[in-house]
């Protein structure tokens, strides 16, 4: 009895709660999505998870363009009308810059495309991606009014249908035949379908959302004049760091490589993704709450360090000794390169794991220019070190010096966001 009480009360606890049941939806969707994979590479080829990739880095990367950076300031916004006028803005930049992506990728295909060394066609792909950078901005835009009106729930109902329909489509599409477009287009209606579900599910708080007073949506730009200014950029260049080997690497290498990598980076980031991304919604609103309360932040960011690196550990410690063994069964002998990439990357894993769900810390304490410069500093290094691979023409040297850059330099985050909260607290004193 005394067990069903402690459960009953650590159900009533919203952080938790909240927290427990973005991860479990984001935990399910994974296992369906990586219950496909042994399946789909033994259909495709390493080449066809290169360009998809490749095209997913720059989406990526234009996605981050396509809001201005300012919906993170839709869950600081106190006033619910100035929040809508806010979201209003978010999606005129977001219409603005699909627009002149589609010009730009239509009329210049050809010449972009020859750029990367593939026997791929990627050209014919290129006029889509200012689709996908559309939806992509919708859906961040989107996602940050869902934890404002703490709908958790539509978050998590996009990662489940994301991800499953993603995974049963590129079946689907690669029994059929389709082994050379059937990653791309499945990505694409995914991306389609659970935006217009979420669409669907948050109707009512989204009614008057286009009642536009284009005077209060001036003043949400200057008010938040900060998050293009110094939030952009610095979201900019994180993107354009973690997708620097997608990016970078395929002017000198083949797309065979880039395939293993991308495979090796997809299992590495997609479930530390969804983890930190489910931590990050409840976290970011909670310490949102705290920081207008004058409350301290310090317990709430350490307990989830603490639980996360006791939990996570064992399980890194665990694929460090068995992940060539374990991409070889799972995936076919042509994969057992990318378990020695998957290996290579696991202390920056476990670091961005730790980190990534903290990264609201510096816009809550508008300290967005340290983290730009800290950002910038970042991708110079992370360049530096894939030019070191580049320079003696290995790929493997490339990912090493990646990888063990990109973990020292999240430490570094990690100890900076601690030392805001630090004089923070100090302040509360």
């Amino acid at each position: 009895m005394g067990l069903v009480s402690k459960f009953q009360e650590w159900q009533k606890k919203e952080f938790v709660r909240n927290s427990f049941m973005l991860l479990s939806t984001s935990t399910l969707a994974q296992i369906i999505s990586f219950g496909v994979y042994p399946l789909l590479t033994r259909l495709y080829t390493p080449e066809d998870f290169g360009v998809v990739n490749v095209l997913l880095s720059i989406v990526g990367l234009l996605a981050i363009l396509s809001t201005g950076r300012y919906e993170p300031a839709l869950v600081l916004e106190r006033d619910d009308k100035s929040a809508k006028s806010l979201f209003q803005l978010i999606v005129l930049i977001n219409l603005g810059l699909f627009v002149v992506g589609q010009l730009v990728f239509t009329l210049f295909a050809r010449p972009i495309g020859s750029l990367f060394h593939t026997t791929g066609n990627m050209e014919r792909w290129l006029p889509l991606i200012p689709v996908m950078v559309l939806m992509a901005g919708l859906w961040q835009c989107l996602n940050n009014f869902c934890v404002r009106q703490k709908k958790f729930k539509v978050i998590g109902e996009y990662n489940m249908v994301k991800s499953t329909s993603n995974a049963g489509l590129k079946l689907a599409f690669g029994y059929a035949g389709m082994l050379r477009s059937g990653l791309v287009v499945s990505t694409i209606i995914a991306y389609f379908s659970a935006l217009a579900l979420s669409l669907v599910r948050m109707g009512k708080q989204l009614k008057g959302i286009f009642e536009i007073d284009k005077q209060q949506m001036r003043e949400m730009a200057v008010k938040y004049a900060n998050f293009p200014k110094f939030e952009l950029p610095n979201a900019l260049s994180n993107m354009l760091a973690g997708n620097l080997p997608m990016l970078l690497l395929p002017f000198f290498f083949g797309m065979d490589e880039i395939g293993m990598f991308s495979l090796a980076l997809t299992l590495g980031f997609c479930p530390v993704g969804l983890f930190t991304g489910s931590m990050d919604q409840v976290l970011y609103k909670n310490m949102v709450e705290k920081y207008h309360n004058q409350e301290s932040l310090k317990p709430v960011v350490s307990r989830f360090c603490r639980n996360t690196a006791v939990g996570l550990l064992p399980f890194f410690v665990l694929f460090f000794f068995i992940a060539e063994w374990f991409f070889t069964v799972l995936f076919g002998a042509q994969w057992s390169q990318a378990g020695v990439y998957f290996k290579i990357m696991l202390p920056w894993l476990f670091m961005v794991t730790m980190t990534a769900s903290l990264t609201a810390v510096p816009k809550i304490f508008f300290k967005q220019r340290t983290a730009m410069l800290i950002e910038f500093t970042y991708i110079f290094f992370r360049v530096a070190a894939l030019f070191v691979g580049i320079w003696r023409n290995d790929f493997t040297l490339a990912v090493i010096c990646f990888s063990a850059v990109s973990a020292i330099m999240v430490t570094v985050q990690l100890v900076w966001y601690f030392s805001l909260i630090s004089r923070h607290e100090k302040c509360l004193k």
